[in-house]
């Protein structure tokens, strides 16, 4: 072979063996990033353990429907949360009979404060409703659910996975596990003491039959959150009794508007004293 032939050819092997190298570091460079972005798969333990940890603020609907063949009555409580000292702030509806009663209440410690007609008026919370500011923190921001579940119900939840998104299902028939999910419902969704001493004969004659629970982690942390009870009452009436969360990290800042801190004392009437 001529020596500038041979020159060239070994000049260009030379190149070849470069990109070559190049290509391999690359490559290598890229399988470990993959490794690096590729987070490791979560089994159902470790899921609720995610869950476990604690929310400042969020979202929840609580609700008590009472229903039969022909009509339902539904009492909800529509409520956001956060703030330090959690603060409440609360859409109340009441439906029957296709009619639908709503009020709008802030609640701190144990003060309510209820928008009457662009007036706010100011009452004792457990006076008012039947419960106290210690209950609704407990029902809403300790929920034994999420922050303590039993094994009993971490043994029943079936997951499923979609990339870092956990779902846990479960249909629970445990009688002491379904009396203690609805008894926080049942005490801090009434929006009266004569709602309340219902809700207390319910829980009192009430059959508990099932209950259903799920729950979504995603990117390591509680998405959202729902649990329903359903129950039998007589013969003719079935009973359900429900818990949604959602919108964590949404009110962290919550705080009762000056509005409604400059509120009146609420009247006395027949309709508001405690019965």
């Amino acid at each position: 072979m001529h020596k500038y032939t041979g020159g060239f050819v070994m000049k260009v092997k030379k190149v070849f063996i470069g990109i070559s190298l190049t290509a391999v570091f690359l490559l290598s460079g890229c399988s470990q990033q993959q490794q690096k972005k590729a987070e490791p798969v979560l089994n159902k333990t470790q899921v609720v353990q995610k869950a476990k940890k604690s929310f400042k603020s969020g979202q929840v609907i609580q609700s008590v429907t009472l229903g039969t063949d022909t009509s339902n009555q539904v009492v909800l409580a529509n409520t956001t949360f956060g703030g330090n000292s959690t603060v409440y702030h609360i859409t109340n509806q009441t439906t029957s009979s296709g009619k639908t009663q709503s009020s709008e209440e802030w609640v701190n410690l144990n003060n309510v404060y209820i928008n009457g007609q662009d007036t706010w008026y100011k009452a004792d919370l457990e006076k008012l409703t039947g419960h106290s500011y210690a209950e609704l923190t407990d029902a809403i921001m300790n929920n034994k659910l999420i922050s303590d579940p039993s094994d009993k119900l971490v043994k029943v939840y079936k997951m499923k996975r979609n990339k870092s998104t956990y779902t846990l299902t479960a249909k629970v028939t445990d009688k002491v596990l379904m009396k203690k999910a609805a008894e926080p419902i049942f005490n801090t969704t009434p929006q009266s003491t004569a709602q309340a001493k219902i809700f207390k004969q319910i829980q009192k004659y009430g059959k508990y039959k099932y209950m259903t629970v799920k729950m979504v982690v995603k990117n390591k942390k509680l998405a959202t959150f729902n649990v329903f009870v359903y129950m039998k009452l007589g013969k003719m009436m079935t009973v359900k009794v429900g818990q949604s969360y959602g919108n964590f990290g949404s009110h962290d800042f919550l705080k009762v508007p000056a509005s409604a801190t400059n509120a009146k004392p609420l009247p006395t009437t027949k309709n508001n004293k405690k019965k």
